[in-house]
């Protein structure tokens, strides 16, 4: 596949991948079928024990690409709706069986904040600000991260003051709700985060997949019911007036008045 995207490259035994989308580094249908894409080939590589995303530029993404939202093919590669990719790459990279992390600095916003989310590992720069208010948008989430698996990784009240405080969080504070694995200087971000990879990249293979998968087992018991009744909601929500009206104005940078229907 030809990646338009992304970049690709292996540092030992890390398989890298680097957002490079500039300026918005924007989660586009077509960035996230690239990844997907690299993703399977990292893990059909034996050489390659595990895998690391990181970005281009001052900010990690600043959210949904908006250029080929309502498209239904993406250079001949998909007619996946959307929402449905964004379930398939956060479920694809939390059941991922080689280690991840991911390493940001800069604002990570919107639909982004679910991919970052969904690392083993989260390193993240002094700068780092992350913010998803979906119900402020007026949506519901669709790609079973914060109505769906941060309750389970941070618990009730830490995802709820995420969602209804509705405020950026910096990355110590990011690190105090347990979003964030380390805090580190901006400049130091990709070389502390590598290092960590490349530590990771050193565990049993077998070991490390079984390992995940067991911890999976023992926090998802009812996930396929779970993802079923977030799908619900999140249509149920989307068909609203204030849906369309609250993601309109996202995309006009206008504050929306949402009237209950």
């Amino acid at each position: 596949m030809n990646y338009t995207q992304i970049k690709v490259s292996r540092e030992e035994r890390v398989g890298v991948i680097t957002i490079d989308a500039p300026p918005q580094n924007g989660f586009s249908k077509r960035m996230i079928v690239e990844i997907l894409d690299c993703l399977d080939n990292f893990e059909r590589d034996d050489e390659v024990r595990a895998v690391m995303l990181r970005s281009t530029g001052p900010n990690f993404s600043q959210g949904a690409g908006f250029e080929d939202l309502d498209k239904d093919i993406v250079g001949g590669v998909t007619d996946t709706p959307f929402s449905e990719l964004g379930g398939r790459i956060v479920e694809r990279i939390d059941c991922y069986p080689k280690p991840t992390l991911v390493a940001a600095r800069g604002i990570c916003f919107g639909g982004s904040t679910a991919v970052f989310s969904a690392f083993d590992i989260r390193i993240v720069g002094e700068t780092f600000n992350i913010h998803d208010g979906d119900i402020y948008y007026g949506i519901v989430g669709s790609w079973g991260m914060c109505s769906l698996r941060l309750p389970i990784w941070i618990g009730r009240n830490k995802v709820l003051d995420y969602m209804f405080l509705n405020e950026g969080f910096t990355g110590r504070q990011a690190y105090e709700l347990g979003l964030v694995s380390k805090v580190v200087p901006d400049d130091q971000v990709d070389e502390i985060g590598l290092s960590i990879a490349k530590k990771m990249s050193t565990a049993a293979p077998v070991a490390a997949r079984y390992f995940k998968e067991c911890v999976r087992n023992v926090l998802y018991p009812h996930l396929a019911e779970a993802r079923v009744k977030e799908l619900e909601a999140s249509n149920l929500v989307w068909a609203t007036e204030d849906a369309k009206e609250g993601l309109a104005n996202v995309i006009r940078g206008k504050k929306t008045v949402f009237k209950g229907r």
